[in-house]
């Protein structure tokens, strides 16, 4: 059944906090670790990531095809593998710094790339979001979320590049950053049921 449009954009507002905050994480630490003339090319990757992200769940809504959670959840081995490789350079002091950077990358392709990797779970509340929304409804998510989008790309690169933040991550970055990687990889495995299959 349809939903009306101020529902729609109720949900579309919640679906956007609700789903964004690991893609808020990953993407300051990324910035918080880049050259300041990195900046706008990682925030402008994490919104390409997005946009890919909001477009694949707006075809599958319109096809009436929904992949299984599980398979979404599939994404979660992305962010997963890269806190892995990141924890294997750390075996290697010489190249910590070096791995670390790896692993994380500091580019749009990367920001891009993590955030559809972590995007299991938008994809999963998104298609159902816009298989209710309608025409209309399904215009006025896409404004909700190219506002959340724009206010969570200021913040991404304010607090990214925030001296304090920078020193802070800088410091624990070699550590936390495989650790956050790895801690989004398996939520998203967990909530999409993927792990389930094996037991």
């Amino acid at each position: 059944m349809p939903a009306s449009l101020p529902a729609v954009l109720g949900l579309a507002a919640g679906a956007f906090a609700g789903t964004n905050l690991d893609n808020a994480a990953v993407t300051v630490a990324m910035v918080a670790t880049a050259p300041p003339d990195r900046d706008r090319r990682i925030a402008a990757g994490q919104v390409m990531g997005f946009a890919a992200l909001v477009l694949g769940a707006i075809g599958m809504a319109a096809l009436l095809f929904e992949l299984s959670t599980r398979v979404i959840g599939l994404l979660g081995l992305v962010p997963l593998t890269l806190g892995i490789r990141g924890f294997i350079g750390l075996r290697h002091p010489e190249s910590r710094a070096r791995v670390a950077r790896r692993a994380i990358g500091r580019g749009f392709f990367a920001a891009a790339v993590v955030t559809v990797a972590a995007g299991g779970d938008n994809l999963a509340v998104y298609i159902p979001l816009f298989r209710v929304a309608r025409v209309r409804g399904t215009i006025a998510a896409l404004l909700v979320f190219a506002v959340g989008e724009a206010l969570l790309t200021i913040f991404v690169l304010r607090a990214g590049g925030h001296p304090r933040v920078r020193r802070a991550v800088t410091a624990v970055g070699v550590v936390a950053t495989p650790i956050l990687y790895c801690a989004i990889g398996i939520l998203v495995l967990i909530e999409a049921g993927t792990l389930a299959v094996f037991w």
